[in-house]
């Protein structure tokens, strides 16, 4: 007997409007988990030059009218810059219960709900990492979210790294968590680069010591599921080097400074997403 597909092995059939960066990394990640096939995906953009290379290194459709890439797939992902988005979807016309998906950071659930009262919609934040297919996708339900649409985005977002569920009225936070949160961690391995640099090791050596320190410290945090207090006593021997480091950034505020940097970055999207209300 032939057996039933779930929903999270099901292919998708979905267009894009835009055609940036985290575009890219989700049409990646679709066709490379094989949970969409090219001929599956349509991307819209007003830029020739990013229509060909879309086309030409991963055989989707694309088009430079948003109104045939909707009218191309029953899900929509909303992946053009906040400050273009009216102009996007003034115009746009959606048949009853297609399923809208938005990355455009700050535009809440209201807004795209007032403009297309028939259609679910669900707003997304993911982050930078997506590109790598290591990111982490927050997602938010409007009021008519059915479980199979949240099903869809998690299999649309899920081939690009993790999922977790929010209530939009934290979407400002995870904006300043784990969507500016990247930036704030390659400032810090740009420095511990540069202090290897100073130190007298070439800056590849120092690049390679710093990433793969990260990326150790960031399985280690995944795997053992510890506290990343108790992993910070486990390093740091008495009277060792570590805590002579740790006592220079604790004097500086650096815990503090990093609390300061993601709480600055909430505010600002509760102001960007102010504008909407």
């Amino acid at each position: 007997m032939r057996r039933k597909k779930t929903p999270s092995s099901r292919a998708v059939k979905v267009s894009f409007l835009g055609g940036g960066r985290m575009a890219e990394a989700l049409i990646a990640g679709l066709i490379g988990s094989k949970k969409a096939k090219p001929s599956d995906i349509t991307a819209s953009d007003v830029q020739e030059l990013r229509r060909s290379h879309l086309k030409d290194h991963y055989k989707i459709k694309t088009t430079a009218d948003n109104q045939a890439a909707s009218d191309a797939s029953a899900i929509i992902v909303l992946a053009v810059k906040p400050q273009v988005i009216r102009e996007a979807v003034k115009k746009l016309k959606l048949g009853r219960n297609k399923l809208i998906i938005s990355i455009a950071a700050g535009i809440p659930i209201s807004y795209l709900e007032n403009m297309f009262p028939e259609n679910p919609v669900i707003r997304v934040m993911p982050n930078n990492p997506a590109m790598v297919k290591a990111g982490i996708s927050a997602l938010a339900y409007g009021a008519q979210v059915k479980p199979e649409d949240m099903e869809k985005a998690k299999l649309i977002f899920g081939s690009v790294g993790e999922v977790v569920e929010v209530d939009e009225k934290l979407m400002d936070a995870v904006t300043g968590l784990s969507g500016s949160g990247p930036a704030f961690i390659y400032l810090m391995l740009e420095a511990m680069v540069e202090a290897g640099e100073n130190l007298g090791i070439k800056r590849e050596t120092s690049h390679k010591l710093a990433v793969e320190t990260l990326l150790g410290a960031a399985q280690t945090l995944k795997k053992t599921k510890k506290h990343p207090r108790e992993l910070i006593d486990m390093v740091s021997s008495p009277g060792g080097t570590t805590l002579r480091g740790l006592e220079v950034l604790e004097r500086k505020d650096f815990k503090l400074a990093v609390i300061d940097a993601i709480v600055a970055a909430r505010n600002r999207a509760k102001e960007l997403s102010s504008e909407w209300t």
